[in-house]
């Protein structure tokens, strides 16, 4: 999986707060990759909960495509994680988060 700091090297010429909304949505997919890992999910388990290909997570996770916050909402609630204006935290342990 390449870094953000990588891949951000790569998008010198976007304008800032195109960059600032790339990076917001890079900490949301790192972090959604870091709870699929904790829960030791495979991609294509993953992928299968959301009904994507696991192709699809793999582009996701190693920054090949920008997914659409539908996508990032799908992929955070499967792995029990909610999405709110502060970033992204596990749900409540009551499941109605």
């Amino acid at each position: 999986m390449k870094s953000w700091s990588e891949k951000k090297k790569e998008l010198k010429s976007i304008d800032p707060n195109r960059m600032n909304e790339l990076e917001a949505v890079a900490q949301l997919v790192n972090a959604i990759h870091q709870r699929r890992v904790e829960l030791g999910w495979t991609q294509k388990e993953l992928a299968d909960k959301v009904g994507l290909h696991q192709e699809s997570i793999a582009r996701i996770e190693n920054g090949g495509t920008i997914p659409r916050l539908d996508t990032v909402f799908r992929l955070a609630l499967a792995l029990g994680m909610k999405l709110s204006l502060h970033g992204i935290e596990e749900a409540a342990a009551t499941g109605t988060g």
